[in-house]
């Protein structure tokens, strides 16, 4: 938030929910713009690719092509991509508010975020720039909340050696079969 001299809050120009790679470089356009801004992320900075299974390799956009935007990549594993995306934002001045959002109303020429963690959020526009990072559906099976049942892949290498049984078949499942098998554990895939 802004402070006014007369003591009060002026409403930023802009909100932006949520700190992954799209709210930040939504922040850095509105500040390259000379706008004022606040960003908000319930989680963690960049939580989606710091989730990403460690040593993962990243495919953003081709070497040749040069984007218009002022957040720039150029590591092609997740590690190094986290580095840099911090080192161009939070390490700046970008430092999102931890708070999450419950909801977004309009009371008059402003937006109000309302926070589950007390005072609202108000600007004159709201980007609502969230993923889906954490909505991981849960198969309703016994067991599942065991210790030894995980919803994310962090280290590969975890598995080595290991039986291991992946259910799915998107992406994400398949990215995992595969990173296990290559650290030498031995997978079952399940799809329906």
């Amino acid at each position: 938030m802004m402070m006014s001299s007369s003591g009060g809050t002026i409403a930023p120009h802009i909100a932006i929910i949520g700190a992954g790679v799209s709210g930040m470089s939504a922040a850095l356009e509105a500040r390259q713009a000379g706008l004022s801004f606040a960003i908000a992320e319930a989680n963690e900075p960049f939580s989606t690719l710091i989730n990403f299974p460690k040593g993962k390799p990243i495919y953003t956009y081709p070497t040749a092509m040069k984007p218009s935007s002022h957040l720039r990549f150029r590591a092609s594993v997740r590690e190094a991509l986290i580095e840099e995306l911090k080192e161009q934002t939070l390490t700046g001045d970008i430092q999102p508010l931890p708070v999450h959002i419950e909801h977004v109303a309009q009371k008059g020429d402003l937006f109000e975020l309302v926070t589950a963690q007390g005072d609202p959020i108000r600007a004159r526009r709201v980007i609502v720039a969230i993923g889906r990072s954490g909505n991981f559906r849960s198969l309703g099976v016994l067991g599942e909340e065991l210790d030894k049942v995980s919803n994310r892949l962090h280290d590969p290498n975890d598995y080595a050696d290991q039986n291991v049984l992946v259910v799915g078949g998107g992406d994400s499942a398949l990215e995992a079969a595969i990173a296990i098998a290559r650290s030498g554990g031995r997978v079952t895939l399940s799809y329906r």
